[in-house]
């Protein structure tokens, strides 16, 4: 590429030290450009990255659902333990009512 690209700015008419230096700075462009790209090898890693991570999300969220079922069994025997609590209170408040107030 470098021939042909050299002879087509000579037949330009540039000069020649001119044609080095467009020449030049063609490459040094190219060069960093091609650092800033993707290859399919990145972008194969990338996914790869990816699917890691992702395995690795779900299986803290396998975590959490257990965590949240353990915390729902829990919440589950408090409210049935404070239903029975509320029930025997106000059984215990009728029958002082009942008892006491009648006379």
């Amino acid at each position: 590429m470098r021939t042909t690209s050299l002879d087509i700015l000579e037949k330009a008419e540039l000069p020649p030290m001119q044609s080095h230096a467009i020449l030049k700075v063609m490459e040094l462009e190219l060069a960093s450009a091609h650092e800033s790209l993707a290859t399919k090898a990145d972008l194969v890693e990338l996914r790869l990255a990816t699917k890691v991570d992702l395995a690795e999300v779900r299986a803290d969220l396998t975590e959490v659902r257990i965590e949240v079922r353990s915390i729902e069994g829990k919440m589950a025997r408090w409210v049935l333990t404070c239903i029975l609590g509320q029930t025997a209170m106000l059984a215990g408040l009728g029958y002082f009512a009942l008892s006491h107030l009648q006379r």
